[in-house]
């Protein structure tokens, strides 16, 4: 972050990353500004004290045209209106985006460290002018605008959409035979459980090339043949941004009811229990001891 010290800096883009990066802009440097082309549902990491992931899951399974009422009502009581801090106003619901998980964006909006300002229109020197005809003197521009999902060394072997790789489940490709990426599922939830699940069933069916042909067989056909809808019910933007984009709960369903059709045996999820201290394990070993 040294790199800010001092510095007038903007950042161009409210994905994640750009609101973390703003954040810390608006620490180290003279001051901060974050351009953004639309408005978007702020969703705080935690939420009654729980990281937010885990209270959406935790819930009962509802169809989203019930949920996204009370999770919206939730966010307006978390937040008040983001409006006022000079983020416009949303052009889609609630969940139709990308999640933007940030909690320190809306605390250093209230405190002034970050300004918010429109798309920008040009650059003028050593100013930048934005689309609403306001101009800020910036030292450093910062672009968090994105990427492509392109791999210099296998990127030729699949297609794509809006620089997203097309595959069966955003794990396997339909068209070369033992080619995965599972890496590249993009979900409105933590991916990391869903690596373990598409990881596991990629064990599976190589292990069923070997032992059991027949088996790994009928998974090419559901691979070559089958288009899942792994929405949710959500309409997503059409961005390239939410091109293969997956709604978690969808996906994992999916991808359980997979296992169940292979026969295979779904990876439950590891909970570790809470480590006793050493200090009272001796108080309850001497204890013990006491008693007998």
């Amino acid at each position: 972050m040294r790199e800010f010290d001092g510095k007038r800096v903007l950042v161009v883009g409210a994905g994640n990353s750009g609101c973390d990066i703003a954040c810390d802009a608006g620490v180290m440097g003279e001051k901060a500004f974050i351009s953004m082309r639309r408005g978007y549902h702020i969703i705080p990491k935690h939420v009654f004290g729980m990281p937010a992931d885990v209270f959406a899951d935790g819930g009962p399974d509802l169809p989203v045209w019930l949920i996204r009422p009370f999770f919206t009502l939730l966010l307006r009581m978390f937040n008040g209106s983001l409006q006022r801090f000079g983020i416009p106003k949303p052009d889609h619901k609630l969940f139709e985006t990308h999640p933007l998980l940030n909690t320190q964006l809306v605390h250093s909006l209230q405190h002034g460290d970050v300004t918010v300002k429109p798309d920008v229109d040009r650059l003028d020197g050593k100013y930048v002018v934005f689309k609403d005809g306001s101009r800020e003197e910036i030292d450093l521009i910062l672009c968090a605008t994105g990427y492509n999902q392109q791999l210099d060394f296998a990127g030729d072997y699949f297609s794509y959409e809006g620089g997203r790789p097309k595959m069966f489940i955003q794990a396997a490709s339909r068209e070369h035979k033992n080619l995965f990426g599972i890496s590249y599922i993009e979900t409105n939830s933590g991916a990391y459980k869903r690596f373990d699940y598409m990881a596991g069933l990629v064990a599976n069916y190589l292990k069923d090339q070997r032992d059991n042909p027949s088996r790994a067989s009928q998974l090419e056909a559901i691979i070559r043949s089958e288009t899942p809808d792994l929405s949710g019910g959500i309409h997503f933007l059409k961005t390239d941004r939410h091109a293969g984009y997956c709604d978690a709960v969808a996906h994992t369903k999916y991808v359980k009811k997979l296992y169940q059709r292979m026969g295979w045996t779904f990876p439950e999820d590891i909970r570790f229990k809470r480590a006793t201290p050493k200090s009272k394990q001796a108080q309850t070993a001497k204890k013990a001891e006491v008693a007998a």
